[in-house]
């Protein structure tokens, strides 16, 4: 599954493949790829972020509002270079607020394990398709590592095994019943050779 997503010159691409996300970026002036394992994302600790530049914001208003009051007032169209003043103005006002546009933030922060981010635009391209792909990014991530870490082997040690159940549990990945089952047929199941745990 893959989400598109864009602002502007910045273009996005998030790809789910087995066992890693992979990530691309671009935007005018450079472009990055990178995959980031499973294990890495902890999705279950979303932070939402939004920001405004209010200087900028102020700007473009004080622009919009000189390029209304100019054109509102009937004594500059008197003058011969009125029109090149209005599209001054106007331009000013355009790019102040294209300028507050690309510094605004709405973004979806989803954290690694090694304190860094992954950053997605919220809603975009549309609401439906962004919740779509968190909520199949979740799935993927937890069938993923039950499979991994919460498939239980008797025939191997038994102490890394729980260490796993145990980082999977701190994870969120497994309930704490789920830890407690899994953990009492590792314990109490010493024999047979049939693995035993989550089936994907």
């Amino acid at each position: 599954m893959t989400l598109l997503q864009r602002k502007l010159f910045l273009r996005r691409e998030f790809t789910m493949n087995k066992g890693e996300l992979n990530i691309k970026s671009s935007d005018l002036t450079s472009s990055e790829e990178l995959n980031i394992s499973y294990e890495e994302i902890d999705i279950s600790k979303l932070i939402f972020q939004k920001k405004t530049d209010n200087l900028m914001l102020i700007i473009s208003f004080l622009f919009g509002g000189f390029f209304i009051i100019y054109l509102l007032n009937p004594d500059n169209y008197k003058d011969e270079g009125w029109f090149g003043i209005a599209l001054f103005i106007f331009i000013l006002t355009f790019f102040s607020a294209i300028i507050t546009y690309v510094k605004s933030k709405n973004l979806v922060l989803i954290p690694t394990i090694n304190h860094g981010y992954i950053e997605l635009l919220k809603a975009k391209p549309n609401q439906k398709e962004f919740d779509e792909f968190l909520r199949e990014l979740s799935n993927r991530i937890t069938s993923y590592l039950k499979l991994k870490y919460g498939t239980i082997d008797l025939d191997m040690p038994l102490e890394p095994q729980l260490m796993n159940i145990s980082w999977l549990k701190d994870r969120e990945i497994i309930t704490l019943d789920e830890f407690e089952s899994l953990k009492k047929e590792l314990i109490n199941n010493g024999k047979g050779n049939s693995p035993i745990g989550f089936n994907k």
